[in-house]
């Protein structure tokens, strides 16, 4: 009897671990489903040359992992116009690579995801690609199997504050009790910080599922740390953002920018020169409004990027990743270049209000650099 009783307690922490882990473990399937594609993936994605491109191109259009709540840089409003719709830097970056690949931004299905489940969700194959402000660290490369695009965004972490506070300076918050996810970069960051200027804080740990900013706004942290273009964003949703300030210090290096499942080289391939794109439209003066008059000009590096000249082996750059003639033309035209895209979403006169800084062009004193595209 003793026996039968500890089978059926074993029997039911078994059962108990697996229903736990479906739900509060973040399933893809759970949390955020699959809306077109009706996959649902539970096993370790592992593709090879050509495989996840095969799938997206048979499937018709592309999956994308972004946040749902990010002002600036992805998230989902309602307009009269066009219903709901999904906008936003980091949105635009997904969008491009349907134009790339489809010659259509709006073949693309998003999938929300957050800071536990964009992982699972590449790994798994429930997306395509993540576009949510993801810093490309050695361990997430190296240990995750995941491959990191061009950095579309080279942020750093910093703090905000009340301001009623009366503090300058991150320095200046002895004792402090400090928010951070637990789940990316900022933990680790924040502790560095503290130990390096022998700050004691209380740290103030927050799960995958709840929201930083939440916290910090029902008053139980008084700073909290992450990118500070995401602090930026979050701020607008404060009752009165003008009563919180982002502090001064930068304390780490966040190269932010989209992330893609290792294995396949033509997919990474696709994706990465789709960025590298944005950048070489604007160094050459291609925008989406002028792209058009580009058509059959004389310098032959344009004419590469229009599709018209490559070479004997190929009729034009698109044929070698099986895209057509026209996949450089189809992303400036209908998402714009890089400039554009940055001063539509968050540039200095949108609500977020980010100056360029090291997001320039090389020839402007930034490190946006693209390879040549021949």
């Amino acid at each position: 009897m003793i026996v039968v009783s500890k089978l059926v307690i074993a029997l039911v922490w078994v059962f108990w671990l697996i229903s736990s882990g479906s739900v509060a473990d973040g399933n893809p399937a759970d949390q955020a489903g699959f809306g077109k594609s009706g996959i649902k993936l539970k096993t370790e994605y592992t593709p090879t040359y050509s495989s996840t491109y095969d799938r997206v191109k048979k499937r018709g259009y592309v999956i994308c992992g972004t946040n749902d709540d990010f002002p600036g840089f992805s998230e989902e409003i309602w307009t009269e116009e066009n219903g709901d719709i999904w906008t936003g830097f980091d949105v635009d970056i997904c969008r491009s690579v349907a134009a790339s690949v489809f010659g259509d931004t709006e073949a693309i299905e998003y999938v929300i995801v957050n800071g536990k489940t964009r992982f699972e969700f590449l790994i798994d194959g429930s997306i395509d690609i993540l576009s949510a402000a993801t810093t490309y660290t050695f361990s997430r490369n190296v240990l995750k199997k995941l491959e990191f695009m061009p950095t579309t965004y080279y942020d750093g972490q910093g703090f905000i504050v009340r301001k009623t506070l009366g503090v300058s300076s991150a320095k200046q918050m002895q004792g402090a009790r400090i928010c951070f996810s637990g789940s990316g970069t900022a933990a680790k960051n924040i502790a560095d910080f503290m130990k390096k200027h022998m700050i004691q804080y209380i740290p103030v740990e927050v799960s995958p599922n709840e929201k930083t900013k939440n916290v910090y706004k029902r008053g139980e942290c008084d700073m909290y740390g992450t990118d500070r273009s995401g602090l930026a964003s979050n701020r607008l949703s404060f009752d009165d953002p003008n009563r919180h300030m982002i502090l001064p210090e930068i304390i780490s290096k966040e190269p932010l920018g989209p992330v893609v499942r290792y294995g396949d080289q033509k997919w990474s391939d696709i994706v990465r020169w789709t960025v590298y794109v944005l950048f070489i439209a604007e160094e050459m003066g291609i925008n989406s409004k002028n792209i058009d008059k580009m058509k059959n000009n004389i310098d032959p590096y344009i004419q590469r990027f229009m599709g018209e000249l490559n070479g004997i082996d190929h009729p034009h750059l698109g044929a070698k990743l099986g895209l057509d003639a026209k996949w450089s033309y189809n992303i400036i035209k209908q998402v714009g270049n890089y400039k554009e895209i940055y001063e539509r979403n968050v540039g200095p006169d949108t609500p977020i209000g980010l100056q360029r800084g090291l997001n320039q062009l090389y020839s402007h004193g930034g490190l946006l650099y693209a390879p040549p595209l021949k």
